[in-house]
């Protein structure tokens, strides 16, 4: 059999984090300082510039020699490692060895676990019907739920409106900034949202084959989060695919671990619950303020 030798070489990542200067119209030079806010100088009392254009460069030229490294910036991997990607964060050292850590380790990929709604809503044919739509800014990032929904008729909802939620789905983002950050988008759908349609920024979970809380709470998890990351492409808009996002890695912890998880959750939600009920209670009272 010949091997095709095309394939075994190596591929060069760098990253530049620091330009040396700010993103304005003067392109103010930025230097290096010290942990008191002191600039940095050399022996001659010229500044040090805030760049890691030389390191990368100064990297690039050692792999041009042959010499294996990985650096905070840079780093290599064999050609047949690419799987058709070439972003940094995707092939980073730190995403490859979480990767390695946990797959096969109590693990089950994420489309394995639940059903994740692709059709368009029915309810999208009818021109005239009223529905109330749910944009990602709609989610409390910390409080897993939705906090909001505008009411519009189809032919007035903007084109993203895709999906129909229903009570006990998950909705998580899958495009957006903060997709894969700690301001990542995930909530629980209760009854008051069943029904209502949401962005194709979002992707619905439902038909769980795993308890639905702790469901919830993996996909606030630095797991999931960095899995998200790692997989988002694109720069004006960043967005995760769906084959991507069906192969993400859900950790499975023993089951009293789930269990005690999930009824943290779900009392969690019960009270929210019980006090948005006290809240509105007070109108009951017959109060007007003036």
């Amino acid at each position: 059999e010949t091997l095709n030798k095309s394939s075994y070489y190596s591929i060069f990542f760098g990253k530049i984090r620091k330009l040396g200067y700010q993103g304005n119209k003067n392109g103010t030079p930025v230097y290096q300082k010290d942990k008191y806010g002191q600039i940095i100088k050399d022996k001659h009392g010229q500044p040090f510039s805030d760049e890691d254009f030389s390191l990368v460069v100064k990297a690039y030229k050692a792999f041009q020699q042959g010499t294996e490294f990985e650096t905070k910036n840079s780093f290599s991997i064999d050609f047949k490692e690419l799987n058709g990607r070439f972003d940094y964060d995707f092939h980073s050292p730190e995403n490859r060895k979480l990767m390695a850590d946990f797959n096969g380790n109590h693990t089950i990929r994420l489309g394995d676990v639940c059903e994740i709604v692709k059709v368009k809503s029915k309810k999208l044919k009818n021109p005239d019907l009223s529905v109330e739509y749910v944009e990602l800014s709609d989610v409390n990032t910390h409080a897993y739920e939705i906090i909001n929904t505008t009411a519009y008729h189809v032919h007035e909802l903007p084109g993203r409106a895709s999906y129909e939620i229903q009570s006990g789905d998950i909705i998580t983002a899958i495009a957006g900034n903060s997709v894969g950050t700690r301001k990542h988008a995930t909530a629980l759908v209760t009854k008051d949202f069943d029904g209502c349609i949401c962005s194709n920024g979002f992707r619905v979970f439902r038909n769980f084959k795993i308890d639905a809380y702790f469901m919830l709470y993996f996909l606030k998890s630095e797991l999931f989060l960095r899995q998200m990351l790692m997989y988002r492409t694109g720069a004006a808009i960043p967005n995760v695919s769906d084959a991507d996002l069906a192969n993400i890695l859900v950790h499975l912890p023993n089951d009293d671990v789930i269990n005690r998880i999930s009824a943290k959750m779900k009392h969690a939600f019960e009270l929210r619950q019980a006090s948005k009920k006290e809240f509105d209670s007070i109108d009951s009272l017959g109060f007007i303020l003036q």
